[in-house]
This record gives structure tokens, sequence and C-alpha cells, in this order.
């Protein structure tokens, strides 16, 4: 079987506006989402992980210290998502020249497991297609994996506009896997009230069960 290089890019350079705080350090389940979202990327064993830093930097960076990971500033991080995945890309490009497929997560999507990113690295390994996005809610994005032939493209997205935009260009050439829950992020206050409520309520069903 081949062994194909993956990298992992988690974007963790969010100023967090619309929730007043930087949300990769909002509590979940006994970690935060950042160092939980690092977890999981390490525990597929990607031939390389990158977290991308910007807002609050200092902060995220002291939450994962001591993490195997390649840590990189963006220091465009207010120009929107675009730069943080530029900047991501470049770095693994420059300092991972063997890696064939790029997967791009984001911290705040609490509902992705390891699980989920070992079936996107399946899906490609089996399919040798150039894009494996999560599918949720009638909908293709991140966690999503891009195959070498797109990383160029990658590089040229601009703006607020993440790697959703190169997913539609590329749609006929994309598979999908489902991520249940995967349109829940945590943008909002409400948001994050309403998953650790769910959260709470889960736990309490489950003891009930035992």
């Amino acid at each position: 079987m081949k062994n194909i290089q993956n990298g992992i890019i988690l974007l963790a350079a969010g100023s967090s506006q619309r929730i007043g705080r930087p949300k990769q350090l909002l509590s979940y389940r006994g970690s935060t989402l950042v160092r939980r979202s690092v977890q999981i990327a390490e525990a597929t064993n990607p031939a390389a992980l990158v977290v991308v830093l910007g807002a609050a930097a200092d902060l995220v960076k002291d939450e994962i210290r001591g993490q195997k990971i390649n840590l990189v500033y963006n220091p465009d991080f207010k120009n929107g998502i675009a730069s943080s995945i530029r900047c991501g890309v470049d770095y693994l490009l420059k300092h991972y020249a063997t890696i064939e497929n790029i997967i791009i997560m984001v911290c705040d999507q609490p509902y992705v497991s390891k699980k989920h990113i070992n079936r996107l690295m399946e899906g490609q390994r089996k399919t040798d297609a150039k894009i494996v996005a999560s599918s949720y809610a009638d909908q293709l994005g991140v966690p999503a994996l891009f195959n070498k032939t797109l990383f160029k493209e990658l590089t040229l997205l601009t703006g607020d506009i993440g790697a959703k935009k190169l997913i539609q260009k590329h749609r006929a050439e994309a598979i999908a896997i489902p991520l249940s829950y995967g349109e829940i992020d945590v943008d909002t206050e409400e948001a994050y009230t309403r998953l650790i409520a769910s959260t709470i309520e889960k736990k309490q069903l489950k003891q009930r069960k035992k």
C-alpha cells in the first residue's frame, strides 16, 4: 500500500469578533477548542501539522505549548481566512516538499473527530480524488482534503473566502464524506451556550442508560 504524505493545516487565527473573546480558548469537554482540535489532528499521524495563529496568538500558543506542531503566525489575519490558508500552505510547501495532500481544519467545529479526518484520508487514497470534503446541511465544506494538484489554487485564495470556493469550483472532481453536525460551529455566545447545554444533556442521557 502506498504511503501517502498528508499534511494538516489547523486555522486558529480568527479574531472572534462575533463572540467577543478568543473562541480558540473556549472550554469544551475538559479541554479547549484549539487544544482538542490539535489532539485530533495529531492522532491521525499526519506527515506535518501546521497551526496558523493570528488574533490572541500568545494566548493560543501557550494553550497548545508542548504539542509537536509547527506554529506559524499570520500577520495578515485581519484580511480574512484566505490569508491564513495561504500562510499554512506556503509553510508546508517550503518545509515539507513530499506532501501530497493537505487537509484544512478549523478549530470551532466541535463534532469533528479523529475518525472523520481518517475517513477523508482514506477516501482520497481509494479514489485518488482531487478533493475530499465533509458533507453536512446540504453542502460541502471543511474539514476538507485537497490534492497537490490544487495547492497552487489554495495559495491564490483571497479575502474572507475560505476553502469552500475551491470545493465549489471543482465540485465534479470532489467526493463527500458525511459529518454529523458539521454545520455547528462556535461563532457566537448563543451558539456556545447551546453547545455546552447539548453536551451536558447528552452526558446525562448516557449516564441514565447505564
